[in-house]
């Protein structure tokens, strides 16, 4: 029957917020370690593929994954994904809420060393990858180790986001980097992909379409946040203003920020990289604060939600069989991004050697980035299911570790006394 589809809808929903908060509470107690860590295990432990694989019943192991595809009591359940859009919603909230708790100004005054951390972090990992995928898996071809060097290009905004705010690091010289260096990784990275699926279809590179596809990403990116720097009078006059006195001036803001989201995917960016951008713009109203109160709480209930969703995509049973070239790559992914984005921060930034550290380090999540690159590599046909659970493995690992390879950083700053002049 349609309705108990719905009903078991609401059920899945509910069990997953149920573990997430308790995975949450656990890590944060009893292992000191950001809420995100415990959120992705509590997932990965009641995925289908683990404790979920023991409820015979179809519906709610369709909810749990992206993987849908069958018909149930009559009605077609391979384009009815609602949990999928829920943890899009709320990594889009979450992104929007970092873009208004950051510092506008200290944005732009580190873009530069921030690009420049994230071609460092695009090249080298790039490079690690496809070397490492052409010594694994020699009879995949080119394509194939170009998927695997696009993959460990990849940095999470929504994870490294989560894990500053969770330390209460985002508005730091160091956070400011790393979320201006994950934003430009993110449209490169957009490139790059372009390149590969293109290649996987046709055989050949479209030199055209890849420097369109930058120019023109990059090009609506700057637009949207200068209008925000230069327009934010406007905003709060023609946006904000007229929803004061009713309260849900608030909500306005979200609606435009998921409007942003949407219109940024247009031009082929990742919707997250709208919803920063969203962010940024009333980050510079005079109306921030009360946003941001009101926001927030959204924020607070929808995230975990996302990050417990994510680990319930990882199947272990796939990763296992491919754990030696997973070890491997895994390696090359954290030192991938601690070279290629420590070296700019230290000279470009000038930032001291543990603030090199924890940029580097920061950009090491690879996340739902990662296996987004990968699943659309795995449908091309261009790797093998193995490669596909190597990458799952770099994606779920950088991203489990992350947390544990910062706090001795963040600690070691707090207790290095500052420099004289």
């Amino acid at each position: 029957m349609e309705h108990e589809i719905y009903f078991k809808f609401i059920l899945s929903f509910a069990l997953i917020l149920i573990f997430a908060r308790i995975g949450g509470e656990v890590t944060e107690r009893y292992l000191k370690q950001p809420a995100v860590v415990g959120e992705l295990v509590a997932g990965i432990i009641i995925s289908p593929f683990a404790l979920g694989g023991f409820i015979n019943d179809p519906v709610i192991l369709n909810f749990a994954t992206i993987q849908g595809g069958f018909v149930e009591n009559g009605v077609d359940l391979q384009h009815f994904a609602p949990m999928e859009i829920i943890s899009q919603i709320a990594v889009i909230i979450l992104l929007f809420v970092a873009g208004l708790e950051t510092d506008v100004r200290a944005f732009l005054r580190h873009g530069i060393t921030g690009t420049l951390v994230a071609f460092g972090g695009v090249i080298v990992p790039f490079g690690l990858g496809y070397f490492a995928a052409m010594k694994f898996f020699p009879h995949l071809g080119m394509v194939a180790w170009l998927f695997m060097g696009a993959t460990l290009t990849a940095t999470s905004i929504g994870i490294t986001v989560r894990i500053l705010m969770d330390m209460k690091r985002l508005n730091t010289r160091e956070g400011t980097i790393i979320l201006v260096g994950a934003v430009v990784d993110d449209i490169i990275g957009l490139v790059i992909l372009s390149v590969v699926v293109s290649m996987a279809e046709t055989g050949e590179l479209d030199v055209w379409g890849v420097v369109r596809t930058g120019l023109v990403g990059f090009g609506v990116w700057f637009a949207l946040l200068m209008l925000g720097v230069y327009g934010h009078r406007y905003i709060s006059r023609f946006i904000l203003q007229p929803f004061k006195k009713s309260g849900t001036m608030p909500i306005i803001a979200i609606i435009f920020g998921l409007l942003i989201a949407y219109i940024v995917t247009l031009v082929d960016l990742h919707p997250v990289v709208g919803a920063y951008v969203a962010g940024l713009m009333f980050a510079a109203a005079a109306e921030k604060e009360e946003i941001l109160e009101k926001t927030r709480p959204i924020m607070l209930f929808l995230a975990p939600f996302f990050f417990t969703y994510l680990g319930m995509q990882v199947d272990l049973g796939l990763v296992w069989s491919a754990i030696v070239p997973a070890v491997v790559l895994i390696v090359l992914a954290i030192i991938g991004k601690l070279v290629g984005c420590y070296i700019p921060a230290r000279l470009a930034g000038r930032v001291p050697h543990a603030g090199g550290m924890i940029v580097g380090i920061g950009m090491v999540p690879r996340g739902e980035v990662g296996l987004i690159i990968a699943g659309v590599g795995l449908v091309a046909g261009a790797i093998d299911r193995e490669l596909f659970g190597a990458a799952v493995a770099v994606s779920m690992v950088t991203t489990l570790i992350t947390p544990a390879m910062l706090k001795p950083f963040f600690r070691k700053q707090r207790t290095t006394p500052p420099r004289r002049s």
